[in-house]
């Protein structure tokens, strides 16, 4: 089944080539400026990453993550941002800066994507032989 990603940047210019860029590579590319909407989205359908910009006029992008996470702790988070913002490293979250190219795009929300839960349970490593 494919990942569903869920873009939120108030440029629609971003949005449009990301979408693109991501359903070519056969993810299911959702895409808002409002991220009310992003919200409503996450809580009515499975989210696997929200890609969002971090500088938008409505809802800086990581009280956006807040907030789908708390609707959606599984989805996972890639930030994004022409700006260096003090929001970003406190954070913890992934971060790429724009503009970005497709291929760094693609490799990114891939790494995003793969890295583990942090709601995964941790596994137990088998004990040691002596």
């Amino acid at each position: 089944m494919a990942e569903t990603i869920l873009i939120v940047d108030d440029d629609e210019d971003v949005r449009a080539i990301a979408r693109q860029a991501l359903s070519v590579r056969k993810y299911v590319a959702l895409e808002t400026g409002d991220p009310q909407q992003a919200i409503r989205m996450a809580k009515e359908q499975r989210i696997d990453l929200l890609l969002t910009d971090v500088v938008m006029p409505l809802m800086n992008g990581t009280e956006l993550a807040d907030r789908i996470q708390a609707v959606s702790a599984s989805t996972k988070i890639l930030l994004m941002s022409g700006y260096q913002t003090s929001a970003i490293t406190p954070s913890g979250r992934p971060f790429m800066a724009k503009p970005f190219s497709i291929d760094e795009l693609a490799r990114r929300v891939r790494e995003t994507l793969d890295r583990p839960s942090s709601f995964a349970r941790p596994t137990k490593a088998p004990p040691a032989s002596l």
